[in-house]
């Protein structure tokens, strides 16, 4: 029971900081985001990509991760 309890809390910790990386984070270029995003599957990828060039529209380089979406959105 411990063990299921631990892998929930893990899945809920790695999916709460994509999610702030994808909506509240100040940059696009942060590692541990980027690095979660880049292992999700193609189209929670896509969304995040869209979101985040929405929100840092500035940006010039994609963020890991992102290259493929990057410029076609």
């Amino acid at each position: 029971m411990g063990l299921i309890r631990l892998l929930l809390l893990v899945v809920v910790l790695v999916g709460g900081y994509w999610a702030y990386y994808v909506y509240a984070s100040g940059e696009p270029y942060d590692e541990i985001g980027s690095a979660i995003n880049s292992r999700l599957p193609e189209q929670a990828r896509e969304f995040a990509c869209a979101e985040l060039k929405r929100r840092h529209s500035g940006a010039v380089n994609a963020p890991v991760g992102c290259e493929a979406y990057w410029t076609r959105i």
